[in-house]
């Protein structure tokens, strides 16, 4: 009787200690930055795909809608990944009246490069905030 007593007892706290982890497990939840509409992409891993980018902008003025131009990538730093492997990296960027644009390239480093200094890149409005940035890989 006291075996079976001790094992009922042992499955109880063990089937209790499984319910409390699992009624106390925390629900996964992405801290990323939301996608704007129309970037054409489902994931920061996707950003970079063809030379297409996404760029978060920080500070300065972008084309008015429906026009693009090209522009100089100046620096491209504080690249260190997330807990989610994404990487935030920060761009600076010069606009063909010389003023600059501060942005940030939410990407996947290992598996889209990411912006480099020195390049010509195209850049037009995508939304509020957001900036379509294309290099001569896009198509």
């Amino acid at each position: 009787m006291k075996k079976l007593s001790n094992k009922l007892i042992l499955s109880g706290l063990i089937i209790a200690g499984i319910s409390a982890t699992l009624l106390g497990a925390p629900i996964a939840m992405s801290a990323q930055v939301e996608i704007p509409a129309g970037a054409g992409i489902s994931s920061w891993v996707e950003n970079g795909s063809g030379g297409i980018y996404t760029l978060q902008i920080l500070e300065g003025t972008l084309p008015e809608a429906g026009r693009s131009v090209t522009a100089k990538v100046l620096s491209d730093s504080n690249c260190a990944p997330d807990e989610e492997g994404i990487n935030h990296c920060e761009n600076e960027i010069k606009m063909p009246d010389g003023s600059k644009l501060k942005g940030i390239d939410h990407h996947r480093m290992s598996v889209n490069r990411c912006l480099r200094a020195g390049e010509k890149v195209t850049i037009s409005m995508l939304t509020d905030g957001w900036a379509t940035v294309l290099t001569k890989e896009a198509k």
